[in-house]
């Protein structure tokens, strides 16, 4: 018989009860979630006794609370609609929102659709999105992935020659069929969009300076598997920096890349040369020119667990297949930073308070920033890697206990990158959720229990650093009305990750032994390759 639960790592004489099914019923029996996903075989027995009844929506990201109604915080009246004025303005609102190449338009598309869905079904949690996106807009080089996205056939309703000039990544230089798995191609159209002083942002794009400049932060979306997403999402992010951002403030704008790398272990990473490469040298020529990449791995996020899926209604109909379900996760994982730091003066006025800590989106990467190696010589600073997670708990009371369950599905069943949490320099979370339930978790944010926990030795490791710097970590909350239990979102600050560490080794022997044009081009771009892998672990913090 098992001597220890692996929900909450209790040993046998700290049970409670007196077999593993009496202490999981006992102390996990609010958690199905957690029963479901660990003990799958004692489900049934643990759950035998009737339990009290309790209204529960079906998802506490999917519920659809109607005018009036509420989830588990409470009755607030009915909802107060902000002025047009106020929701039309983009000044302060915090994303700008680029889909670059196929991925990145589906990625758009699912946000958008995920707004949506809010609204249909009258949730004020709508008013994250209404209330997080300055603008948004898709670029490719393939035309006919535009043509079956939601943002062309029904937000724009676009036909094929709208979409060329308004979408288009090399306008008039190309077929419009895409780049392949050229990332120099990719990288190649989008500088011919500005040649000879062209501006494609005043000229034709759908991406509007004005609203970018009056962002909190720009946001790409994209892969770096083909030549779109890997080889112009650095231009772009350049030529924002140059061309729309002003270039005398002391704080720039910051730039985040959303990237979905290759995942370790498929066929892209077992037998894709190519995948493998364009993964290497699109995070490291990314890593130059923003401030942050969420790397986001494909074969984490269709393993999580279903209760941070949240619905979206049609998307059918306009992700792929294979692709529907592994772009919720995703979603969810950016509503919730979306959330961090909506203007509080589009919630003045309205039912939906978001209350607590309220940071800013540099937050979650400038406390690291100084922690690199100091060396006058280098031309860049690369960018710090996020490593995402978002954990759920249903229970309905909390103390140590279930806050460490909570930070294990995080950091362990619900992490959306491969990464192992004891290689990070640190990391910024997030706890939030209803009103009734924070009242007990803040006493733990507050006191510092939480952190201690997040830091412990089977979680972050915090004690365990040779040099002089320290592993920090910022935790952060809010009381998000509407939602019926208790998330953990975080992003923890350059770990390793086993899949970047394969695509590596590969690009790194195509170097050294290659005489292709691919590794000549590898070569071109390695110095921007050693500068972010040189960070990634904690024994490579100052």
């Amino acid at each position: 018989m098992s001597t220890i639960c692996k929900i909450c790592m209790k040993r046998a004489d700290e049970w409670d009860g007196n077999s593993l099914v009496e202490h999981v019923r006992n102390a996990h029996g609010d958690e199905p979630a957690s029963v479901e996903q660990v003990y799958p075989d004692l489900e049934e027995e643990v759950f035998a006794e009737p339990e009290p009844d309790e209204p529960e929506a079906e998802d506490g990201l999917e519920s659809g609370a109607g005018p009036g109604s509420v989830g588990s915080g409470g009755s607030r009246g009915p909802t107060e609609t902000p002025s047009d004025d106020l929701m039309d303005d983009p000044y302060g609102k915090k994303w700008y929102l680029v889909g670059v190449g196929g991925a990145g338009n589906n990625i758009l598309d699912a946000i958008l659709l995920r707004r949506d869905t809010l609204e249909a079904n009258n949730e004020r949690r709508a008013r994250i999105w209404n209330g997080g996106l300055a603008g948004y807009g898709p670029l490719n080089t393939n035309v006919s992935e535009l043509e079956q996205t939601y943002y062309a056939q029904e937000e724009k309703e676009y036909s094929r020659n709208d979409l060329l000039p308004n979408c288009i990544i090399g306008f008039g230089k190309h077929d419009y069929a895409g780049a392949g798995y050229r990332w120099d191609i990719g990288k190649k159209l989008v500088e011919a969009d500005f040649a000879d002083d062209g501006d494609p942002f005043r000229e034709r794009w759908d991406l509007r300076k004005d609203r970018i400049q009056d962002s909190q932060a720009v946001m790409f979306v994209h892969s770096v598997t083909k030549g779109t997403g890997c080889g112009s999402t650095p231009v772009l992010a350049e030529k924002i920096r140059e061309e729309v951002l002003e270039d005398d403030l002391v704080v720039p704008k910051p730039l985040f890349s959303s990237i979905v790398i290759p995942s370790k272990g498929t066929e892209y990473s077992e037998f894709g040369g190519r995948a493998k490469v364009n993964g290497v040298v699109g995070l490291a020529r990314a890593s130059r020119t923003v401030d942050a990449i969420i790397p986001f791995d494909n074969n984490r996020l269709e393993n999580v667990q279903a209760d941070i899926r949240p619905r979206i209604e049609r998307l059918e109909e306009y992700n792929p297949p294979q692709y529907r379900e592994i772009n919720k996760p995703l979603v969810a994982f950016l509503e919730a930073f979306t959330m961090s730091s909506v203007p509080q003066f589009l919630d003045r006025d309205a039912t939906m308070s978001i209350m607590g800590d309220v940071f800013d989106p540099a937050d979650s990467f400038r406390p690291v920033q100084d922690k690199y190696e100091r060396d006058p010589d280098s031309e860049f600073t690369p960018a710090v890697i996020l490593a995402p997670v978002l954990g759920r708990s249903r229970a309905s009371s909390f103390d140590r206990s279930k806050l460490e369950i909570l930070v294990r599905n995080a950091l362990f069943q619900n992490k959306l990158a491969e990464f192992d949490p004891t290689t990070a320099w640190g990391g910024t979370f997030l706890v939030y959720g209803p009103e009734e339930k924070m009242e007990e978790v803040t006493k733990f944010v507050s006191d510092g229990t939480l952190a201690n926990i997040i830091g412990d030795e089977q979680f972050l490791d915090a004690g365990n650093v040779s040099g002089i710097e320290s592993v920090d970590i910022h935790v952060k909350q809010l009381v998000t009305p509407y939602l019926d239990d208790v998330f953990l979102w975080g992003t923890l600050w350059n770990p390793e990750l086993p899949s970047l560490e394969e695509m590596y080794d590969h690009a790194q022997r195509l170097k050294q032994e290659g005489n292709s044009q691919q590794a000549e081009n590898v070569r071109d771009a390695w110095e921007h390759v050693e500068a972010l892998f040189s960070c990634l672990g904690r024994e490579n913090m100052a």
